[in-house]
This record gives C-alpha cells, structure tokens and sequence, in this order.
C-alpha cells in the first residue's frame, strides 16, 4: 500500500523534471521588428507665379465737397443720402428770390448806362463849336479884304487914316474870334471824348455787376460736378447756409473705378524692378495688381499699378504705390482695407510638396525621400513661395521621387520603411497655373 502522500511528491517531481528539459531546448534570438509605416507622395510638378504681397486701403478717384457759396436758406433738395448721383443732377436749391432781385436791379443800371452812351455819342456840342470856327474863319477873311482894299483906296488918297485904321481893329477882333473858336471846339472834342469814355467806363461796369449778379444766382442751384456716390446732408431745408463761410453741405466720392494705395517695403521694392519705373518711363507697359477682401478667398479684382512715389519714405523705408480697379458693382467703399499682390517671377515646371514633408536641422530645410529599396535618404532643399498648404522647392529632387508626408517621426535616413503612396490633391493636379505668395 503507497503511503498518502507519494503522490503529491511525485507530481512535484514530475514538474521539476518538465523544467529541466525545457531549459535544455534552443536558446532565444532577437526578432527585428517591422518597417515603420508611412505616407510618401510624389512631387508635383506645376508651373507657379510668383506674386509680391501686401495691405492696402481704398480711396476714391475723385472727392467733391459741395459747398454753399452764396449766403441764403437751403430751400430744396433732390438726392437720396448716400445714393448715386449723376454728373450734372441738380443736388440743392438755395432762395432764389433776393438774387433774382439784384439780378434784375444790375440789368436796369446797365440799361441806363447804355442809354447814357448813347445820349453822349449823339451829342453836337462839338458840330456846332466846328461851325462857329469856320464862322469866325469867314469873317476873318472879310476882314482882311477890307483892310486891303483901305490899302489901296490910301495909296490913291480916296481912304482915310481913320478908315484904315477901324479895318486894322476890325481884322484884329476877327482873329481873336477865331482863336476863341478854335480854344472852345478843343474844348468840346475834349469834353464830347471824356465823356464817351466815362460812358462806356459805366456801361462794362453795369454789364460785370450783372455778370456777378447772375452769377450769384446761378450758385443758388447746385450741381454734380462728377459722378458717384454722395453723402447725408449737413444741413437740413430751411436752415441758413453761406453765412461767414462756403458752408460743406454735403460731399460726393467717384467710387468707379477706385484706387487702393499700399506702402512696400525698400527690399520687396528692389526685388521688383516694375514698380521703380512707374512714372520714370513713357507709356510703361502697365503692372497687373490684384486686389482680394480680407475674410473672402482669392483675389477676385484686377487692375493696375498707375502711380508710385518718386522717392522712399526716409523714416519707415517703403515706397508708397496707387493701385486702379474697376468697380462697376460698388462692392468695393473707400477705406475698406484690403490685399494686394503683384506678379514678380514665373517659374515653370516647378515642383511642390506639402510643408508637413519639410523639416529642419543645421543644415537647413530638408525631405526625406523613400528609394527604390524603401530605404530612406535626406534631401537638402531651398524653399519658396507658398501656395494652399505647399511649398516650392528647389534641390536634389525629382518628380519621381516618393516624399515622405506623414510618419517623418518614425523614418530614419539609411533605415527601412513601409511606403504607402498616397496621391495628389485635386486642386493641385486639376490646375495649369498656380499662384503663390512671398
């Protein structure tokens, strides 16, 4: 008979024994983990325009403030506030009646001016001092002939000396005659020119206070200048305006086209060599500008760059530049703040890949490219212009070539990995031209 506790000795035994031969088996080897996964793409390969950009602000073409220029009380108005007038659409009417008055009033001072003249320039004063000259000649002459013919009639003893010497004083009196004669037709000529003269004199005068009459009621009734968009009114009907000074009563703003101006730094300038000869040349080929409002995508508006400061602002070191837009719609305002760009280079077949692909070391920037073999290799690379999340690069590169995007942590260079191609964006594939930004 076994004994009660053989049994559980030999199970303790037989686990021992079980041990033993296990640890007399193979020994254990390092198994190499997996290749790491991740994501590769290729390059794409785009052409790319390289644009220059910056902030600007709107401001209108034109600003006509109307003002009041003639003292009276506003009596009618014939805009809406803040609506679109046309060039000549009358805008306001001041009281026209006290001008009208003196309109009227300047028109009767000319009219009897002008009947002034015309009673001076019909005037004999001066016929009749002519006719008592040749009155005074003719006697003159009688009494020469008198005094000659008491000559002869002495010279014969028939005259007298009493005689001849009556015919003496006679001629003597006829030459004083004429003489006056001829002082006061002098006079009249004299007298008949100052007063034309004077006539005339007060004529243009009555003719230029109507002028200025006129005028001044011609200012009573306001006009568009120009064309746009016009602002409330500053005073309200019935209030008195032009009183002291040319009161503002309201003010219009061309807002079609627009301009937008934008200061650019000195080396953004330089790198563009356009925008230095804006204005230094004759009819330049004009430099295309595209416009786009924060919080919208794109730059829906394009227009031209038609003005550039001659000199660079000395304290801040940018030059000041006017950019032309059209804006038929109006969706474009004066002071709006707004994005600019301008084309500065063309690079075509240029090749782009995502920024999560770019990293950064000592050397610079880089990629990690995946060989043929899945072996990875780092790619140094000069970056550009971004554009929609990718980046232009430049370097050892090809389109061929597999990129790693996601997973850089886990690749090595020289070390092994897992590709897995991922393809391009739609956005990126479906376009010929691209846009990217400084």
């Amino acid at each position: 008979m076994m004994p009660s506790w053989l049994p559980g000795r030999l199970v303790v035994l037989a686990g021992v024994a079980g041990l033993l031969i296990v640890g007399c088996g193979q020994p254990n080897q390092y198994q190499k983990p997996p290749p790491p996964q991740v994501s590769v793409m290729a390059p794409v390969q785009k052409s790319v325009t390289e644009y220059l950009e910056f902030s600007g602000m709107t401001q209108p073409m034109e600003t006509v403030e109307i003002r009041a220029r003639v003292k009276g009380f506003l009596e009618e108005r014939h805009f809406v506030e803040g609506g679109i007038v046309t060039q000549g659409q009358l805008l306001l009417v001041i009281d026209e009646e006290p001008f009208q008055i003196q309109l009227e009033a300047a028109r009767t001072r000319l009219r009897e001016a002008e009947a002034a003249l015309e009673q001076a320039t019909v005037s004999k004063a001066r016929e009749v001092a002519r006719a008592q000259v040749k009155l005074a000649e003719s006697q003159l002459h009688l009494a020469n002939q008198e005094e000659q013919r008491l000559s002869n009639l002495i010279a014969r003893k028939v005259a007298t000396d009493a005689e001849m010497d009556q015919a003496v004083a006679t001629r003597q009196a006829r030459e004083a005659e004429v003489e006056s004669a001829k002082a006061r037709l002098e006079q009249e000529t004299a007298s008949y020119d100052t007063t034309i003269l004077s006539c005339e004199a007060a004529v243009e005068s009555a003719r230029i206070a109507v002028r200025n009459a006129d005028l001044d009621l011609s200012y009573c009734r306001m006009h568009a200048p120009i064309g746009g968009r016009i602002s409330r009114v500053n005073y309200d009907i019935g209030n008195l305006v032009g009183d002291g000074e040319s009161s503002v009563l309201a003010t219009i703003v061309k807002v079609d086209p627009i301009h937008a101006y934008a200061t650019i730094s000195e080396n953004d300038v330089l790198k563009t060599p356009a925008l230095r000869q804006v204005g230094a040349v004759e009819n330049p080929d004009p430099i295309p500008v595209e416009l786009g409002i924060p919080g919208q995508p794109g730059f829906p508006v394009v227009g031209k760059i038609d003005y550039a400061d001659p000199r660079f602002d000395g304290e801040t070191g940018t030059l000041r530049t006017r950019g032309l837009f059209p804006n038929a719609a109006g969706s474009l305002l004066p002071g709006m703040f707004v994005r600019m760009r301008i084309p500065v280079a063309e690079k075509p077949n240029s090749l782009l890949v995502p920024e999560r692909a770019l990293g950064t070391d000592q050397s610079g920037e880089f990629v990690l490219v995946v060989r043929p073999d899945n072996v990875v290799e780092q790619r140094i690379v000069k970056t550009s212009v971004t554009i929609d999340g990718y980046r232009v690069v430049e370097g050892n590169l090809a389109v061929s070539d597999h990129v790693i995007v996601d997973g850089l942590l886990r690749a090595r260079p020289g070390e092994e990995v897992s590709p897995e191609l991922m393809s391009s964006p739609a956005s990126l594939a479906n376009s010929h031209d691209l846009a990217g930004r400084r």
